[in-house]
């Protein structure tokens, strides 16, 4: 399981460190003056499980046909704690591979600080202001980050499954924002 979820991580940490292929720093990423609306309440997410966060229907709808599978450790992208994550993946009709992170030592402004090699933009999922991050360098997956609470935030990442031809990054981006509606509707309706 720690090899699939490192995949995940590496990821995370392209968006964080834009280092290059050959280890050298990439060009620092100007600030995003993003500026994102109030949440409509504070949805806590301590001691929430993220592979609670699809339903076995949401999961269907989203073609992950395989179990979810819980894992807790370090993040190079938010250090200081073992982030609780879950790794979904689906093989039919195309293969992709779903992480969905509960974060309660960072707070949005990780995303919208201009610090990241990413292309940031606003979007809003069921009301609560939100984040698409797009990596500038690697193109297999896209992140949705959504602020529910002071210093937490829900990180969705939706990330291509290595078949040929692969699938377009813009395609991840929407399947994430998608995935992040879902996560966001389940979360809501517990709480």
């Amino acid at each position: 399981m720690r090899r699939v979820w490192g995949a995940l991580l590496v990821a995370a940490a392209v968006l964080v460190g834009g280092c290059s292929d050959g280890g050298q720093a990439a060009a620092p990423v100007e600030p995003s003056g993003i500026e994102l609306p109030p949440r409509p309440r504070d949805v806590r997410i301590d001691g929430v499980d993220p592979c609670s966060l699809l339903t076995e229907e949401q999961r269907t709808r989203l073609g992950l046909d395989r179990p979810p599978v819980f894992d807790l450790g370090p993040s190079l992208l938010y250090p200081g704690a073992d982030i609780p994550a879950c790794l979904i993946q689906g093989y039919e009709p195309r293969a992709v591979s779903v992480g969905l992170s509960i974060v309660t030592i960072a707070g949005i402004e990780l995303f919208t600080s201009g610090g990241l090699a990413a292309a940031v933009r606003p979007v809003q999922t069921h009301g609560f202001p939100a984040v698409v991050a797009v990596p500038t360098r690697f193109t297999s997956y896209c992140t949705v980050v959504v602020d529910v609470a002071p210093g937490q935030l829900l990180d969705v990442q939706f990330a291509d499954g290595g078949r040929q031809p692969p699938i377009p990054q813009p395609q991840l981006c929407q399947n994430a924002e998608q995935t992040a509606d879902a996560v966001m509707e389940t979360l809501l309706a517990s709480r």
